[in-house]
């Protein structure tokens, strides 16, 4: 075990910050959008509950990955390791709302029920992704090499951001 005591900032990452807001700032006007203007859902479920609880989820899954990040930082003595940012994704909204929430909504006439069967199928589909996960190595030990991507062949914890930008070893 490495004693050595990780950076908790470094100069590059004010980049990520700002570049990590404004991304989470951008989710979260699609997604006010798309649950107010598509499914017409009432403020007081999108601005009481939806945006707070995903507020909620977004400090409480970075704090979680930074914690991890630091700790294999700490164990591996590098300092080149990065947390993964988490949160909602623009195309899952996307296909969510269109594919099972709004023709919900509309057959019942209650955006209520749509959102409650997204949030029915993010359930189920936590459930897939979980199985994913153990499934993964044994497609991963199958793939050619070459299909994989370059996080993995070089050994970075994380391609989207890192203190030292792009410079593969």
């Amino acid at each position: 075990m490495n004693n050595t005591k990780p950076a908790i900032w470094a100069p590059g990452d004010w980049n990520a910050f700002f570049g990590f807001g404004t991304n989470i700032l951008v989710n979260l006007l699609t997604l006010s959008g798309l649950l107010r203007f598509v499914l017409k859902m009432p403020d007081q479920l999108v601005f009481g509950r939806i945006l707070p609880a995903t507020g909620m989820m977004l400090f409480l899954s970075t704090i979680y990955y930074a914690w991890l990040a630091y700790g294999l930082a700490k164990r591996t003595g590098r300092d080149d390791v990065c947390a993964l940012p988490s949160g909602t994704s623009v195309p899952h909204m996307f296909v969510v709302t269109f594919v099972i929430m709004l023709p919900i909504a509309a057959k019942t006439g209650d955006p209520v029920k749509g959102w409650e069967a997204g949030l029915t199928w993010v359930f189920i589909q936590s459930f897939v992704l979980m199985a994913g996960g153990f499934v993964a190595p044994i497609i991963r030990k199958i793939t050619p090499r070459a299909a994989q991507s370059p996080s993995k062949l070089h050994g970075r914890p994380c391609s989207t951001t890192c203190r030292r930008g792009s410079s593969w070893r």
